[in-house]
C-alpha cells in the first residue's frame, strides 16, 4: 500500500523517502548465490548409442572444411575431386579461394571445373604469365570451355582486362604478393565485384603477408569472422589461423602418384680468377650508405656465383651506372631513379640494381671512385670466361650419361656461357629473349615440346635433344614429363623458386619412376659471404609453419588423409565407447545458423585438455576401426569424458561473436570517408530525406565490413568526390547481407576411448 504514494510523488518527495523504499526492497547477499546450469550443457547432450565405427566415420568427415555437392566433370581425376568440391564451396561462400595443391597435380583443370560450376554460362577470364598462354588454351579446349586469356605482363603495364561480367582464374598468383606494384593495383581494381580462384603451389615466398595480399584480391578481410578472425591481414601479420583451410585449398596427399625424388648436392671448387673477383668486390666502397653498399656487394657476388660471364655482365652494367653518375655529378644534376630507368631499359634482368637506387627526390650515394677497380674486375671476369671452370667440368661429368636433363641458371649470360662451354650436339636452350638448339634459333614451343611430348614426330634433320638450359622463365607452370633430372646450376634467393624449378619434372604422368634433383652450391669462398644456403633453409620452413608444406603430416593434408581413410565407412551420429591404448574423448560439434548453413568441428580431449590437433584426433579414431567396443557408454563415463566441453565450446562461440564486433585494418581514406558518411547520414535523418539516408546507410555498412584490396583502392577515389558524386557511387553498391545468427549448437558425435585393462 505504501509503494503507490511513493511512486506517485514528485522527484523531491521520492528522494526524501528513499530510505523507506530501500528498506522494503528485496535483498541479495553473495552467500545466497548459486551457480546455475550452463546453458550450453542443455544443447550439448550426447545422442543415442551407436557402433563405434559409424560414430568415428562421422567424426572423420567433420574434420574437413565445407564441401559442395556439385558433381565433378568427367575429365577430373579421382584425386582432384576433393579439391574441386572444397574450392566450389569456398568461392560460393567467400567470393574466392586459393588453390595450393602441389606442383604437377593438375590445378589448371581443377580451376576450370570450379569456375564452370559457379558460373556455368558466364565469361571466364584467365590471368596467366605470357609463357603459359598456349598451355591454358589447350587445357580449356580439352575441357570443352571457352576462356579469355590475359597476361601478367599486360597488367604490369597498367592495362586491365576489358570490363564486364565474368569469373576469374589467376594462375601463378604468388606474382601478386606485393601490394605496392602496378601489376597488383591494376588487377585488384579490376577484380572488384568478381568471384574467382587463385592458383599457386607456392603462395608463400618471404612472409605470411604474401598470402594475405593474394587472398585480398578476391576475398574480403573479414571473411573468417565467424571463425574468430576479424581481419585476415591482422592475423597473418604474426600467425596462420587454422581456419585458413577454408580459403586455402589443399587436397589429399598425392605423393604416391608422383615420381620418387633423389636429391644430391655438389660444391665445385673456386678457380683462381673467382677468388680474385670475390676479394676485389670486398675491397670496393660502393656507397656512402652501408646498407646500400652491402646490397650492391651481394648482387655482384651473386653474379659471380653463377658464372664468369654473368659476373662480367653485371660488372659492365655497374661500370656504366658509375659513369652515368659521374657525368650527372659533373653537370650538377642528381642521379634520379627515373634517369636510371630510362638508361637501363625495362628489362627485369637489367633492373637487378633498381631497388638499391634512392627515391627521385634524393641524391643517389654511389662512390664513383670505384670505377677504375670495377673496370679491372670486369677484365678479370672476361678472361675467366675462357679459362677452365671447375663448375662447368662438374656439370659436363653429370650430363655424360645423357639422361634428359633440365639445367636452371638465374642469368641469361650464364645460359649463353654454358652453350659455348658444353661439348657435343643436342643442347637446347630457352631464355626470356630467345630459344633454340645448339647455335641456332628455334620457336620456344618447339624447344619445350622436345621435353614434354612423347608423340612428337621424328625429324630427319633434328634428333631429340637431351639437355635443356633455361632461365627461370621456364620455371612456372610448364609440364615437362620427359625430364629425368633437374639441375640447379646456381641458387635463387627463395625456396619457392627451387620448388617451382623442380616441379617441372615432378608431375603426374611423368615418364620416370625416379627424378634426380642436383643442387650446385656456391664455392666455400662465396658461400661464406652470401649466406644464401641459410636464407633458403629459413624460407623453406615458412610454408610448413601454416600447413602449406607438401608433406603428408601437414595439418590440412592430415585432416584430408583422416577423412579419406574413413570415406568408405557408413556414418551415423551418436555415442560410442571403445578400448584403445590411451584414454581420451572425441566430440563432434555442429553449429547451425539462421540462413540454413552449418559449421562442424571436432575436439579431442586428452590429459592435456581439449584441442583440435589432427594428429591426436587420428590417434583416438583408430581404435574404432577394429577395437573392442562396449555396448553403450555409462552415464559416469560420459560425464567424465565430456567434462569442461561446454566451456571449451563457449570459448569458440565467444571468439566467433567477438570477431564480428572487432574492426580490422582500415585505411586512412576509409576512416575519413566513414566519418563523412556518418555526418551526412545525421543531416539526412534530421531533414527526413529517406532515400538519401538509405543510400548513405548502404555505404556505411559497406565501409564497416572488411574489404578486398580493390574495394579499398576504390574508396580512395571516392573520398575525393563531392557529395552528389559520392551518393551516385553509393547507389550502385549491393546491399550488404546481414550476418546470419547462430540458431543452434548440437553434439553430433561422441567417441570415448578407454585404455585396455591389464587383465584384458
Amino acid at each position: 500500500m505504501s509503494a503507490a504514494p511513493i511512486c506517485s510523488r514528485s522527484t523531491d518527495a521520492r528522494r526524501d523517502c528513499w530510505p523507506v523504499w530501500l528498506a522494503r526492497a528485496p535483498s541479495l547477499v553473495a552467500e545466497s548465490l548459486a551457480r546455475g546450469p550452463d546453458p550450453l550443457a542443455a544443447w550439448l547432450r550426447p545422442g543415442p548409442s551407436a557402433p563405434a565405427a559409424l560414430v568415428a566415420a562421422g567424426l572423420a568427415r567433420a574434420l574437413l572444411p565445407e564441401e559442395a555437392d556439385d558433381p565433378p566433370p568427367p575429365w577430373l581425376r579421382a584425386d582432384q575431386r576433393l579439391s574441386f568440391r572444397r574450392a566450389v564451396a569456398a568461392v560460393r561462400r567467400h567470393g574466392g579461394a586459393l588453390l595450393a595443391d602441389g606442383v604437377g597435380t593438375g590445378k589448371t583443370f581443377i580451376a576450370l571445373a570450379t569456375v564452370r560450376a559457379i558460373a556455368a554460362d558466364g565469361a571466364v577470364h584467365v590471368i596467366v604469365p605470357a609463357t603459359l598462354r598456349g598451355q591454358w588454351t589447350q587445357a580449356a579446349r580439352r575441357a570443352g570451355m571457352s576462356v579469355r586469356i590475359h597476361t601478367h605482363e599486360t597488367l604490369s603495364r597498367g592495362r586491365a582486362p576489358p570490363a564486364g561480367a565474368g569469373v576469374v582464374i589467376v594462375d601463378e598468383c604468388h606474382r601478386f604478393r606485393t601490394a605496392s606494384t602496378r601489376r597488383y593495383d591494376t588487377l585488384a581494381r579490376w577484380c572488384v565485384g568478381r568471384h574467382g580462384i587463385l592458383l599457386s603451389a607456392t603462395p608463400l615466398v618471404n612472409r605470411l603477408t604474401d598470402l594475405a595480399n593474394q587472398l585480398a584480391l578476391l576475398v574480403r578481410d573479414d571473411a573468417l569472422a565467424w571463425n574468430g578472425i576479424p581481419s585476415l591481414r591482422m592475423a597473418l601479420d604474426t600467425r596462420a589461423p587454422g581456419a585458413l583451410a577454408t580459403l586455402v585449398i589443399t587436397g589429399e596427399d598425392r605423393s604416391p602418384l608422383l615420381p620418387a625424388r633423389h636429391d644430391q648436392t655438389r660444391r665445385p671448387s673456386a678457380s683462381g680468377s673467382l677468388r680474385r673477383l670475390v676479394c676485389g668486390v670486398q675491397g670496393l666502397t660502393l656507397s656512402a650508405d652501408p646498407a646500400t653498399a652491402e646490397l650492391l656487394r651481394v648482387v655482384l657476388w651473386r653474379a659471380m656465383a653463377s658464372s664468369p660471364a654473368a659476373a662480367r655482365a653485371v660488372l659492365g652494367r655497374y661500370g656504366t651506372l658509375l659513369r652515368h653518375a659521374r657525368d650527372a655529378g659533373a653537370a650538377g644534376r642528381q642521379l634520379s631513379r627515373e634517369t636510371i630507368r630510362q638508361f637501363v631499359g625495362a628489362d627485369a634482368d637489367q633492373l637487378v640494381l633498381w631497388p638499391l637506387v634512392a627515391e627521385p627526390s634524393t641524391r643517389v650515394e654511389l662512390v664513383v671512385e670505384d670505377l677504375e677497380q670495377v673496370v679491372s674486375l670486369e677484365r678479370i671476369a672476361s678472361r675467366a670466361s675462357y679459362e677452365p671452370d671447375p663448375k662447368v667440368t662438374a656439370l659436363a661429368e653429370l650430363l655424360s650419361d645423357w639422361k634428359p636433363t633440365l639445367v636452371f641458371a638465374t642469368a641469361m649470360a650464364t645460359v649463353a656461357y654454358l652453350r659455348t662451354r658444353l661439348s657435343g650436339p643436342g643442347i637446347a636452350w630457352c631464355t626470356g629473349e630467345a630459344s633454340g638448339l645448339d647455335r641456332g634459333l628455334a620457336p620456344r614451343d618447339t624447344v619445350l615440346d622436345w621435353f614434354r611430348r612423347r608423340d612428337l614426330p621424328a625429324d630427319r634433320f633434328v634428333s631429340r635433344p637431351r639437355v635443356l638450359l633455361a632461365t627461370d622463365v621456364a620455371a612456372e607452370g610448364l609440364d615437362l614429363p620427359l625430364v629425368e633430372r633437374v639441375v640447379h646450376y646456381d641458387l635463387p634467393w627463395t625456396a619457392v623458386r627451387l620448388d617451382q624449378r623442380s616441379g617441372r619434372a615432378f608431375r603426374l604422368g611423368s615418364s620416370h619412376e625416379r627424378v634426380e634433383v642436383v643442387r650446385f652450391d656456391p664455392p666455400a669462398e662465396l658461400a661464406a659471404v652470401l649466406r644464401q644456403e641459410s636464407i633458403l633453409e629459413a624460407k623453406a620452413e615458412l610454408p610448413s609453419a601454416i600447413g602449406l608444406d607438401q608433406g603428408p603430416l601437414a595439418p590440412w593434408r592430415l585432416r584430408a588423409r583422416i577423412a579419406a581413410a574413413w570415406e568408405g565407412h557408413p556414418a551415423r551420429p551418436g555415442t560410442a565407447i571403445v578400448r584403445g591404448n590411451e584414454s581420451g574423448t572425441l566430440a563432434g560439434i555442429r553449429l547451425e545458423f539462421a540462413d540454413a548453413t552449418r559449421r562442424e568441428f571436432v575436439l579431442a580431449k586428452t590429459s592435456d585438455g581439449w584441442s583440435d590437433d589432427p594428429a591426436t584426433i587420428e590417434r583416438l579414431l583408430e581404435p574404432a576401426r577394429d577395437g573392442r567396443e562396449e555396448s553403450a557408454p555409462s552415464l559416469r563415463s560420459l560425464k567424465a569424458g565430456l567434462a569442461r566441453l561446454p566451456g571449451c565450446v563457449a570459448t569458440v562461440l565467444r571468439a566467433s561473436n567477438g570477431a564480428r564486433l572487432v574492426v580490422g585494418q582500415r585505411s586512412p581514406a576509409a576512416r575519413r570517408l566513414l566519418k563523412r558518411l556518418l555526418a551526412l547520414a545525421r543531416a539526412a535523418a534530421r531533414q527526413r530525406r529517406r532515400l538519401d539516408l538509405q543510400c548513405l546507410e548502404r555505404g556505411i555498412r559497406h565501409l564497416r565490413r572488411g574489404l578486398t584490396a580493390g574495394e579499398e583502392r576504390r574508396i580512395e577515389g571516392w573520398a575525393r568526390l563531392n557529395d552528389g558524386e559520392l551518393r551516385e557511387k553509393l547507389t550502385g553498391l549491393p546491399t550488404e547481407p546481414v550476418p546470419a545468427a547462430l540458431s543452434s549448437v548440437a553434439l553430433v558425435g561422441v567417441l570415448l576411448v578407454e585404455p585396455v585393462s591389464r587383465e584384458g
